[in-house]
């Protein structure tokens, strides 16, 4: 390298403006880097130093966390979009069997709130949140959101909510509370958003029957009617096989 690149690169570091990483993470055999790239970040996987992998977001930050039960860790991987409200992406690694893309989901507003292994098993389950980002024409930031547990088996992940209720029943609680207030001082979409995010998370924990009985006695006219214009699409966003309210035989789409 000519002694004048030398120079530049150590001049520029002495007034800290060579590139230093985001973020680095030791990961067993492995090692991440997050750093700054044309306006956004750049994730990188290195082994002894040479790029395996490469994720490009607005914004990233990592972690380690246990999904599979045995060593090393996973490596969980966070990208925001940027914007005023979207979007979440997870990547999930894993060394099982070869480093490999465990899961790849877009969240939209929602995500990954949580690693944590729920029943012991050393297993962590993922509890996440699905926001219902402008639904029934509610402003965003009236938009509730419905939390969802999910276990890892070894093959595949599935739903376990109703196993491991607790952060719908929390949610719950905190929306029926804004429901009150808000009924309180008249505020129609926070009456509205409270409610929706009070109803699915009772849904999704087997509580809907009831969540729906106590919105009817408790919710004004305009709410009770905006809930009852938007039940089908409430239903089938959280049912497991899509529901028909349609008299058609068969039931047009």
């Amino acid at each position: 390298m000519n002694a004048w690149v030398l120079a530049l690169m150590a001049l520029l570091g002495s007034l800290g403006l060579a590139q230093k990483p985001l973020q680095t993470l030791a990961w067993g055999s492995y090692s991440l880097r997050i750093e700054e790239n044309e306006g956004g970040q750049v994730a990188r996987i290195l082994l002894a130093g040479r790029t395996l992998v490469e994720v490009r977001d607005f914004r990233l930050e990592a972690s380690l966390v246990e999904v599979t039960g045995r060593p090393p860790k996973e490596l969980l991987l966070t990208g925001y979009s940027g914007g005023a409200h979207c979007c979440t992406t997870h990547y999930l690694f894993t060394q099982e069997g070869g480093l490999r893309n465990l899961l790849y989901q877009e969240w939209g507003d929602g995500g990954i709130q949580e690693v944590r292994d729920l029943d012991g098993d050393s297993r962590g389950e993922l509890i996440a949140l699905w926001v219902y980002a402008y639904f029934g024409d509610l402003p965003f930031a009236y938009s509730p959101g419905v939390h969802l547990v999910y276990a890892y088996d070894g093959m595949v992940f599935h739903e376990v909510t109703r196993k491991f209720p607790v952060p719908a029943l929390q949610a719950m609680r905190a929306y029926r509370e804004d429901f009150l207030k808000a009924r309180s001082s008249g505020d129609l979409p926070g009456m509205q958003g409270s409610a929706l995010g009070y109803w699915l998370n009772a849904l999704v924990i087997g509580q809907g029957a009831e969540a729906k009985r106590w919105l009817m006695e408790s919710a004004p006219p305009e709410v009770r009617s905006w809930l009852l214009q938007h039940e089908e699409e409430i239903l089938n966003s959280v049912s497991a096989l899509p529901r028909s309210y349609s008299r058609a035989l068969p039931p047009k789409r």
